[in-house]
């Protein structure tokens, strides 16, 4: 159908053209017309069939075109740039008119690569995840791989775990988040990817001492509220410490039920589950999964901008690596450092710039602390890199509700895992082999702090957890016998 509708419409521009008079064409010397038919530049895809419409010479109205020589080497099957050019050498004088004719790739989102073998193709996704999630991957052109393709696999990835994941809204056929904590004592059955990332959640949560709890929701929740009614209402307050306590009743893991064998899920009363520090970097994953079965160069995967993976080689980079920006949370710099990443590593970054609001010039951004159930400002933020996305991502949500030095001292005890953070005192602090393994370049100063890895003599974080809890929950305990009193 569609070479069929080319040709058609070559055909009218050619009956166009060909009932101009020839008094409508200027003469390129005394009463010789010599014109292209169409335009100048013409664009095809690869594959389809590709006939000149030609052009017309005349000398006071009699045809001339024995006198032209037409050069036309399109090939369709091979893309490119070519010429197709008409030389009318007539009574002494030459004149070559020309005519570009690309043969654009069958991959339309692809383009080759300056004076290399190598097509880039690109791809951008608005509809999930509440983010922007951009793509490039890398094949040399020969290789028989149909881009629309892999991005349409792609999609539907993005697609499935967007609907799955949500907390927000309900999708016709699945059991999401938000089914889930519409109705958290019903047994409900989910499909296994879901039940593979709420598993893989609730497994590594100890690995950070439980500072993130994907059970917190009733307190995230909480701050949610608040965030938006300063946002859209320009009602700004901090909730109190009361309501927090009360909803924390109802976050402890302990009491969701997980079958992974038969795909169901139930929770305790007033329950319910929140996946946004861990998700984003979980579908990452599962992306990547997909793009390491493709014989591919080498792909850059943006996740929203906080979730960053690289696979493979840079295309033109000497050193093979991908340089990438470390944006800067005060905006007073596009960014405050570059870093080098390699095949396999993600880079993963939490902060309190992006979504927070402010009462009385205090900022209250929207990570919370599973302990202290407040959004703690140690840093402005903390990037990590590491191999796995789903880790790095819970890792790095984790971190930032650390104090810098705990932080760092979780980072150094944990194999192949580095971090870098932006402090309140606008320097960067980087954990021991940060800078050796991945900075070019660094545009604030840097503290150094001396931090030994995590032993068996070390502060037990959770003790100290459990003793702020006991702390804040006879707080509030204190605080409703007064009220009481009083009333």
């Amino acid at each position: 159908m569609k070479k069929i509708l080319s040709t058609i419409l070559l055909l009218l521009i050619s009956f166009t053209l060909v009932g101009c008079k020839d008094d409508e064409i200027t003469p390129i010397y005394d009463n010789v017309i010599f014109s292209m038919f169409g335009d100048e530049e013409v664009f095809i895809t690869e594959g389809e069939a590709y006939t000149d419409i030609g052009f017309i010479s005349k000398d006071s109205g009699v045809d001339i075109s024995s006198y032209v020589t037409v050069v036309n080497d399109v090939d369709t099957s091979v893309p490119g740039e070519y010429e197709v050019t008409f030389t009318l050498d007539y009574h002494d004088k030459v004149t070559k008119l020309s005519r570009d004719v690309t043969v654009l790739y069958l991959n339309a989102a692809c383009q080759l690569i300056d004076d290399t073998s190598t097509l880039e193709c690109y791809r951008n996704w608005s509809s999930y995840l509440h983010t922007v999630v951009t793509l490039k991957i890398y094949f040399n052109e020969h290789e028989n791989i149909n881009s629309l393709e892999v991005f349409e696999e792609l999609e539907s990835i993005l697609s499935l775990y967007h609907q799955i994941s949500d907390k927000y809204d309900n999708y016709d056929g699945y059991v999401n988040i938000k089914t889930i904590n519409d109705n958290p004592t019903s047994i409900h059955t989910i499909l296994p990817e879901l039940s593979e990332l709420i598993d893989f959640t609730f497994e590594h949560q100890s690995d950070v001492n439980n500072l993130f709890n994907s059970a917190l929701g009733p307190v995230l929740q909480i701050w949610h509220d608040y965030r938006e009614n300063c946002l859209l209402n320009q009602v700004c307050e901090v909730p109190d410490m009361q309501d927090l306590l009360a909803a924390q009743v109802f976050t402890d893991p302990d009491d969701v039920t997980l079958d992974t064998e038969n795909n169901t899920i139930t929770m305790g009363e007033n329950m319910s589950l929140d996946l946004g520090g861990v998700s984003k970097g979980w579908i990452s994953g599962k992306m990547i999964e997909y793009l390491n079965t493709l014989d591919l160069d080498g792909y850059l995967l943006n996740n929203g901008e906080s979730n960053i993976s690289t696979g493979g080689v840079h295309p033109t980079r000497d050193n093979e690596m991908f340089l990438l920006a470390v944006s800067d949370p005060t905006y007073s710099l596009p960014y405050y450092a570059t870093v080098y990443l390699k095949d396999g590593d993600q880079l993963v970054t939490s902060g309190d710039y992006q979504q927070y609001y402010l009462v009385e010039d205090s900022l209250y951004h929207h990570i919370i602390n599973n302990v202290t159930l407040m959004p703690e400002r140690y840093s402005r933020s903390v990037s990590v890199i590491f191999s796995d996305p789903g880790l790095a991502d819970l890792y790095s949500t984790a971190i930032f509700t650390m104090t810098i030095e705990d932080g760092m001292e979780f980072v150094n005890s944990t194999d192949n895992l580095e971090a870098i953070w932006y402090g309140m005192d606008g320097t960067a602090y980087m954990s021991t082999d940060f800078e050796e393994e991945f900075i070019k370049e660094i545009f604030i100063p840097i503290t150094q702090l001396d931090i030994n890895p995590i032993t068996e003599d070390s502060p037990n974080n959770t003790v100290v957890s459990i003793i702020i809890s006991l702390v804040l929950l006879l707080g509030a305990g204190v605080i409703v016998f007064v009220n009481k009193k009083k009333n």
